[in-house]
Parts: structure tokens; C-alpha cells; sequence
């Protein structure tokens, strides 16, 4: 190339008048396309705290947190961590409630246009979404999220009465069943096939020697 230095001398005169081919970011936010991926949100209204996103994002960004209180309730927190995630969309692309569109209204989780999130406090960096959690009423071990529970009653319809625990969760929340009041025991009895179980004592339950299996 010739003379290089003309060339570059007349580049400049050309950014004087018509301006610089570069951005004007930071100073000016720049055009976002409506299909960019950017930060990832929970749908508090539509999300069931499943904890399906759990088990799908490939960096560990999202976190199951179960709380249970001295007095007996319980609650469970979807915690996110953006200094680890990475906007792969996976999350909510493969979102139980969702039905794979990521910039769609139907997900627990959505995407946004949103990319500065550049911080100096990493505790800024970080999203959360509670809601109440189920317990197993004979050991006490989490089950999972009463809004989970009520999904399943939904979508199986009549299908859902077989399982006692999305059944009896129902009732309860139709006004229909009680609070249950006996004295806990450690022996399995007829009475615990209307409780809310975990997988595991309803197995126990169902195999002891009491129903001749």
C-alpha cells in the first residue's frame, strides 16, 4: 500500500464531517435487536419453582434453596447468580411451564434485552423468587413447592386423584380438605394414605408388612 500515511490522514479529515464509524457507547446506548439474548429474568407469576432450570444450566448459575422454619412452615427460593451465568437461554428455553420460546409470555424464566451488568459489588448481581414450600407430613423432608404441586393438579385434571399428595394439596387449597391434626407417629397406619408424603414414605408406607406385601 502506498503512501500510507495520506490514507490514514484522509480517513480523519472524513470522521470530521460525517463522524466516526465506531459506536457512541457508553455515552449512548446502541441499538439492541429485538432476538438479542441478553440477561435472563424469573416470571414470578407464571415460574412453579420445579427447580427443572437446576438441573439444565451448564454453570451452576441457578440454585434450590429450601427453608424450613422453627414454627413449621417452609419456603423455597429459585436464587440466580449472574456473575456465573453465561445467557445461554437453556433455562428458559427448557422451562417446565414454558413451551420453548424464550422471548414468549408463557415461561417461568425470560429473556431480555438487558447486557450492562457491569458492577463492582457482585451481591448486586444476583435475582431471587420465593414461594411456599411442602412438606412431607410424616418425616418433615421437603417435597416441593405448593405451586408445583397445584401445576401437576391442573394439567392432569382427573388424572392427578391416584396421587394423594397433588390431590390432598388441591383440596386444601379449594377449602375442601382439613390441616392435618393427628399425633405424629413413627408407625405407618391406614390413615397415612390420605397425608401429603414424600416418594419415599409413601413406598414405605405402601410395602409394609401391615398391607401384606
Amino acid at each position: 500500500m502506498k503512501k500510507p500515511k495520506l490514507r490514514e490522514l484522509g480517513e480523519a479529515i472524513k470522521a470530521v464531517f460525517k463522524g466516526p464509524y465506531t459506536t457512541k457507547f457508553p455515552f449512548q446506548a446502541p441499538d439492541i435487536y429485538p432476538e438479542f439474548r441478553g440477561k435472563p429474568e424469573f416470571v414470578e407469576e407464571n415460574c412453579i419453582l420445579c427447580g427443572g432450570c437446576v438441573n439444565i444450566c451448564p454453570v451452576d448459575a441457578i440454585e434450590v434453596r429450601d427453608i424450613i422454619n422453627d414454627d413449621g412452615t417452609a419456603k423455597r427460593i429459585m436464587h440466580r447468580d449472574y456473575t456465573r451465568c453465561i445467557w445461554c437461554s437453556m433455562c428458559s428455553q427448557n422451562c417446565t411451564v414454558g413451551d420453548g420460546d424464550v422471548f414468549g409470555d408463557k415461561s417461568g424464566i425470560k429473556i431480555t434485552n438487558e447486557f450492562d451488568l457491569s458492577t463492582l459489588d457482585p451481591s448486586t448481581a444476583q435475582e431471587q423468587i420465593e414461594s411456599e414450600l411442602v412438606l412431607c407430613e410424616k418425616c418433615g423432608k421437603p417435597i416441593t413447592s405448593k405451586k408445583h404441586l397445584l401445576w401437576l393438579a391442573e394439567r392432569l385434571g382427573t388424572k392427578a386423584f391416584p396421587n394423594q399428595t397433588i390431590f390432598i394439596t388441591k383440596m386444601k387449597e379449594l377449602g375442601l380438605a382439613d390441616e392435618e391434626n393427628g399425633i405424629p407417629t413413627d408407625e405407618l397406619s391406614r390413615e397415612d394414605l390420605n397425608k401429603v408424603l414424600c416418594p419415599e414414605c409413601r413406598r414405605n408406607m405402601m410395602m409394609s408388612e401391615d398391607w401384606s406385601f
